[in-house]
């Protein structure tokens, strides 16, 4: 069974390339993707409603991802997430069950 979470972003984009990965340079997708890989222990992508271009800052941008793993306490992950996240300038503001 494959479970998907919807999160709610906000970052200071002036260190990043953008929201998507690139071959070269840190996007915030891929800095998402590495921090969940680090707490679910597997390969993650992360699906974002839309695109940013370097140095833009976003305040609620809407992504998806989906794992094999049911999260069973939501805000003990999120504030495992934003553990590693915070330090980058990036916030996860809410995460959500979707099926």
């Amino acid at each position: 069974m494959i479970f998907r979470y919807q999160i709610l972003i906000e970052y200071v984009g002036t260190g990043f390339i953008g929201w998507q990965s690139q071959p070269k340079g840190k996007s915030v997708q891929k800095t998402i993707e590495n921090s969940l890989k680090k707490i679910l222990k597997e390969k993650t992508s992360v699906v974002g409603q839309g695109r940013l271009d370097a140095g833009v800052h976003a305040i609620s941008q809407s992504a998806h991802f989906d794992t094999k793993y049911k999260i069973l306490d939501i805000n003990k992950f999120l504030k495992r997430l934003n553990y590693l996240l915070n330090k980058k300038f990036i916030s996860i503001l809410s995460i959500k069950k979707k099926k």
